[in-house]
């Protein structure tokens, strides 16, 4: 019996303890509140700590990145900027107060620029001569005027070997009326088209009447309206 006593008033002790310091917390913490001690409410009403206690450190504040340094613009660009803008304001001033000396002023600024411009093309000119693949003359359509009709020439070869190859499987359908005029004007066309190229053409009349060059039209049965 004296052993059980023991046992139970070892138990209790640290149980009466825990109930003794936080009672004494919650005595002190108002006054600290009350006394508006800083050093108290910054003790008092923090959790418990102390050197054995583990705390995470604040994490270290993000830096910014700097911004990236803004490439340095190529003297020409500047320069070329200002000759514009002295063109154009030299422009405005002989065109509102049209004087000689106005006048004088702009055409000669626009004479300087003009030069510029061919040097500009001789150069140019001069880069395509000695880089061939450079020269659209060569890549593309061609600037010499018999070059031109020959070019042209072998693009509507190509254009007719395709329509005549698509003849052989697909056609046209033709819808008119035989009052209109304009289906009068396109009927010559179309029947040329027809007759060169070999491509079929199935005339359908909205109205049941023909065409000098299509007089056999079928009749509409509502594919007009597809």
């Amino acid at each position: 019996m004296m052993r059980l006593l023991l046992c139970v008033a070892l138990v209790s002790l640290p149980f009466l303890g825990s109930k003794i310091v936080r009672a004494e917390e919650a005595s002190i913490a108002p006054l600290a509140e009350e006394a508006g001690d800083p050093i108290l409410n910054s003790y008092w009403l923090r959790n418990r700590e102390g050197w054995f206690w583990y705390r995470e450190p604040p994490p270290p504040a993000a830096k910014s990145p700097l911004p990236p340094a803004a490439p340095k613009r190529p003297a020409e660009l500047t320069d070329f900027e200002a000759m514009q803008k002295r063109l154009d304001e030299l422009k405005r001033v002989a065109v509102m107060n049209p004087t000689d000396t106005n006048l004088l002023a702009y055409m000669r600024y626009q004479r300087m620029v003009m030069n510029k411009s061919e040097v500009f093309a001789d150069r140019w000119q001069r880069l395509v001569w000695a880089v061939p693949e450079l020269d659209y003359g060569l890549t593309g359509r061609p600037t010499n005027s018999m070059a031109i009709a020959a070019f042209d020439e072998q693009r509507e070869e190509r254009q007719a070997q395709a329509v005549r190859a698509l003849s052989a499987t697909h056609g046209l359908i033709f819808i008119f009326r035989s009052d209109c005029p304009y289906c009068h004007r396109f009927a010559p066309i179309l029947k040329r088209f027809e007759q060169e190229y070999g491509m079929l053409v199935f005339p359908v009349s909205l109205d049941g009447g023909g065409l000098p060059e299509y007089p056999n039209p079928q009749a509409d049965n509502g594919i007009a309206a597809r």
